[in-house]
């Protein structure tokens, strides 16, 4: 049996895993120019942040190729979202129509037991 125990890395910014998020945020519609928001964190600790300009920022080549081929499949993405949203508010409004039913007893029974449909 090994059991090894999970050593955590040591607060030494060149032995430690270090997180950076870019937030690229689009064109406010009063700012002619949009921020991008920068954090970094080690050890799931609270990140670091700043708020910068984009034309400040320069991006290395792999995350501009990213970017370009993000880009590229952005309409694919739009589609792909736009028949997930139309299956799931076809199913909301077929969920709602079977509860719609199934709280309403049937009528044709004149007993004093309320036959319910559930189906």
């Amino acid at each position: 049996m090994t059991d090894t125990l999970k050593i955590p890395e040591p607060y030494d910014l060149e032995k430690c895993t270090v997180k950076i998020v870019l937030l690229l945020h689009p064109c406010k519609t009063n700012s002619n120019e949009p921020d991008c928001t920068i954090a970094v964190s080690t050890h799931e600790d609270i990140p670091l942040t700043k708020i910068i300009k984009r034309s400040q920022l320069s991006l290395p080549e792999p995350i501009k190729d990213l970017l370009a081929e993000l880009k590229a499949d952005l309409p694919q993405r739009e589609f792909h979202a736009r028949v997930k949203q139309s299956k799931t508010s076809k199913q909301k409004t077929t969920h709602t129509n079977k509860s719609d039913k199934t709280s309403q007893p049937n009528e044709s029974n004149t007993s004093t037991i309320k036959q319910v449909q559930l189906f």
